[in-house]
């Protein structure tokens, strides 16, 4: 069992989400097509696997990382910034219905009614990590709140695997410093796959 305590939270959904293995998959809101391409190979074979994708409905990688793991039939988590009964960006109310249609769990510190800024984005990058067994950088740039997320894991004392990306692309200069920082460079899914079995048996 993967069951992690949410006394301190606020669900809607489903919540045997929180009984399975979860890897939050993050990256930038302004993706490259190489990043969105490489979510989605990732993301369909993490499902495959019966991982639960964890991000956070943010525009990017994030929106790509949910859809993808719901074209493929899999479970996705979403960790807001916000009230469960509200939705940022506006954009993502679809998203946001389909991941509940479909047997996915929304998660949030507040309560109904908070509405979102920027301090709660950024605890919401922080829980993303508490509420992972792993996570997957797809793509981060220099500054980004990928890092906040980096950085709870670090507290967790669970890995940071990072795809590379391509080194003419600034959006990836952030996952640079991951790896340097001890982050795990990943060159394939079956590769992570095999790392995250290798971690967590």
């Amino acid at each position: 069992m993967y069951y992690i305590a949410v006394s301190d939270l606020y669900l809607l959904g489903n919540q045997k989400c929180l009984e399975m293995k979860r890897i939050a998959v993050v990256g930038t809101r302004i993706m490259s097509e190489y990043g969105r391409e490489m979510t989605k190979i990732f993301v369909k074979k993490l499902v495959s696997e019966n991982w639960c994708i964890v991000s956070g409905l943010a525009r990017g990688i994030d929106t790509v990382a949910h859809e993808t793991a719901l074209d493929f039939k899999g479970r996705t988590l979403a960790v807001l910034g916000h009230g469960v009964d509200k939705c940022y960006p506006p954009e993502n109310l679809g998203l946001k219905q389909r991941i509940l249609d479909s047997g996915g769990l929304l998660v949030s510190e507040y309560e109904n009614g908070v509405p979102p800024t920027p301090d709660k984005f950024r605890a919401r990058d922080r829980l993303m990590a508490h509420l992972s067994q792993a996570i997957l950088v797809m793509e981060c740039p220099k500054k980004s709140g990928v890092k906040i997320t980096v950085s709870g894991a670090a507290e967790e004392g669970i890995n940071v695997y990072v795809v590379p990306g391509p080194v003419n692309l600034a959006s990836y200069h952030g996952s640079v410093e991951i790896i340097r920082n001890g982050g795990i460079p990943v060159y394939s899914p079956e590769d992570l796959i095999e790392q995250l079995k290798f971690s967590l048996g």
